[in-house]
């Protein structure tokens, strides 16, 4: 039995809803797969390559621009709303704190749909193999390691914060992800649309392999990114930045945070903060075992401390986003 989230005091939701933003509309010839004779799913136009966002504006809205969390590779916004053992998640807590959250599906992804136009072509014959999207989906034995629980598959460190008791709650959340080079740039040109279709300045979260999504978003539209947080980038994300496009990003402040046992991960994040600290830019690393905190795997959204790392970052926030306004 999944777990019930754990009641709080009552929020006071001022509007929520849900929305699309980006993409485009393609006439799928395949889009029948097959049943050239159907009704109801007959070839024709559907639209790909959009985002989905659902939104929640409290009634105390302290903090001028709402915060959009963005999931990683593997995953959607649901990554964001309860944790696996019950807890409110992040979409929860920082509206508690009085910041208007959207949680993201990226495009392909959960609720943004998934463009299935090329899987159909080679069902159908009219394509090869090779045009199909590569695909993957975390199995339980990566996700365990590869997102440090544990030195392996059923055994947690000892000091692990991620609810391992719930991991099987846990791995029910993940989805398939489209892993091809240009989906990169299909979700960078959606997000981007997104900010624009919410009309105000933002702060992006971002989220392991988003955190190149939102560099590069936030290249696209440095007027109206006030702010990163970017929790535990991953480590190629920097190398992927184009160079000539660092003087943008060291406009706008930016705060990564990481987890215990990533050496190389702050060894990358100290890196960038230097590169970008020499061109005038705000970059902060919060390491966190550097602060006392240990045990944080890469699902810092998920994990018992979950709560204590969120005000971190909404102090980091007072002191170089809001504060500087």
């Amino acid at each position: 039995m999944s777990p019930r989230a754990k009641a709080g005091e009552p929020l006071l939701i001022a509007r929520q809803g849900s929305l699309e933003a980006g993409g485009r509309v393609v006439d799928s010839a395949t889009n029948d797969g097959g049943d050239a004779g159907s009704t109801r799913w007959p070839a024709g136009h559907v639209a790909v390559d959009h985002v989905h966002a659902s939104y929640q504006y409290p009634v105390d809205q302290r903090y001028p621009y709402p915060i959009l969390f963005n999931p990683g590779g593997g995953h959607t916004a649901r990554f964001y709303d309860t944790t696996p053992d019950g807890r409110e998640g992040w979409l929860t807590t920082f509206l508690r704190e009085g910041f208007a959250t959207y949680g993201v599906d990226r495009v392909n992804t959960g609720r943004a749909g998934a463009d299935v136009s090329s899987i159909n072509a080679v069902r159908l014959g009219r394509g090869t193999p090779a045009d199909l999207p590569a695909i993957n989906r975390y199995p339980f034995e990566s996700a365990w390691t590869t997102f440090r629980w544990g030195p392996r598959f059923g055994e947690a460190w000892p000091d692990t914060q991620f609810p391992v008791e719930a991991a099987e709650a846990y791995y029910r959340q993940l989805v398939p992800t489209y892993r091809d080079p240009g989906e990169t740039p299909k979700s960078v040109a959606a997000f981007a649309a997104l900010i624009d279709e919410i009309g105000t300045p933002v702060v992006l979260q971002t989220w392991s392999s988003s955190g190149l999504l939102g560099y590069l978003t936030a290249i696209e539209r440095p007027d109206q990114v006030k702010g990163i947080l970017a929790v535990e980038t991953s480590v190629s994300a920097f190398a992927d930045i184009p160079q000539d496009k660092l003087p943008i990003l060291a406009r706008i402040p930016i705060l990564i945070v990481i987890g215990d046992r990533a050496d190389d991960r702050v060894e990358a994040s100290r890196a960038f903060q230097a590169r970008l600290g020499a061109m005038g830019g705000d970059v902060s690393v919060d390491a966190l075992p550097e602060a006392g905190i240990r045990g944080n795997g890469h699902t810092l959204g998920l994990e018992k401390n979950n709560r204590e790392i969120m005000f971190r970052m909404i102090a980091w926030l007072e002191a170089h986003v809001f504060d500087a306004r």
